[in-house]
């Protein structure tokens, strides 16, 4: 048994844990970098772990109240509609281009998702904000959440957070329980069209939890130790600094590999020899 993706999961789930962000920013470069999984598999199987950790986390904070469920619904509006797109999208590109396409597009989010985190270790410097945005911008907001998530499986954890804190007059933990629940939703719908495209590997995700579920618990204990802000400074300077080298060092489409064959069993196989 290779316990190299049950580590990533540990230590990811760590992150989450201590931070409550960085999961598909963090997962899916390390399951592409590290265990050498395909971008398209590592991408599709990473929003079927984040529909496992959001259903329990998101219930959590519905079952304390803890949940905006207005902002959940208007942003859902938008988001089902942008993850339907992005799986049309991803479904457009050549099978044999799509791995190297995504890995720049996932580099380029990564570099975006850092900086949200650098901007969201300012907002308690900011005025808390007083109304709600409209809610077609609320829309808008979710329609391109859903388009990255569905399309890189980033986005809500990191870069939503960081939308919601600047201005949304909600609690601190009300913020993260909206995020948790509305992931949940975009996870779901994005996690049905990559199925259906072939490209969720299950027993890779189901690896990956045995190691998350354990490391998300030890990040909470870990959170009371180590201060919130260089946390999620350090988790910063990671991102970027892989997403700098996924967006500019990957190989161009044309010089790509040819794509993983697919295993007996109908999916594409996620070991790949070095």
């Amino acid at each position: 048994m290779d316990y190299g993706p049950i580590l990533i999961g540990l230590l990811v789930g760590i992150v989450v844990g201590a931070t409550s962000t960085g999961g598909g920013a963090l997962l899916t470069p390390a399951l592409v970098l590290i265990a050498r999984v395909p971008v398209a598999t590592a991408i599709a199987s990473d929003v079927l772990i984040a529909s496992g950790m959001k259903l329990f986390g998101g219930g959590i904070y519905a079952l304390r109240g803890e949940v905006h469920w207005q902002t959940v619904g208007r942003l859902a509006s938008g988001s089902v509609v942008g993850a339907v797109a992005g799986i049309w999208l991803l479904n457009r590109i050549p099978v044999a281009a799509l791995d190297a396409y995504l890995a720049r597009a996932l580099g380029i989010v990564l570099i975006v998702a850092g900086a949200a985190l650098v901007l969201r270790l300012t907002v308690g410097a900011r005025s808390h904000p007083q109304r709600t945005p409209r809610w077609q911008v609320t829309v808008l907001v979710g329609l391109a959440t859903g388009m990255l998530v569905s399309m890189t499986s980033i986005g809500s954890g990191s870069i939503l957070l960081c939308v919601l804190a600047l201005y949304y007059p909600l609690s601190a933990t009300t913020i993260v329980g909206t995020d948790l629940v509305h992931a949940l939703v975009v996870s779901l719908v994005a996690t049905a069209g990559h199925s259906l495209a072939g490209r969720v590997d299950v027993a890779l995700a189901a690896t990956v939890l045995v190691g998350a579920v354990p490391g998300v618990l030890i990040g909470a204990r870990m959170a009371v130790a180590v201060p919130e802000r260089v946390l999620r400074a350090g988790l910063a300077a990671v991102l970027i600094t892989i997403g700098l080298q996924m967006a500019i060092f990957t190989t161009s489409p044309a010089h790509a590999e040819p794509a993983a064959p697919a295993t007996p069993e109908g999916r594409v196989s996620w070991i790949m020899q070095p």
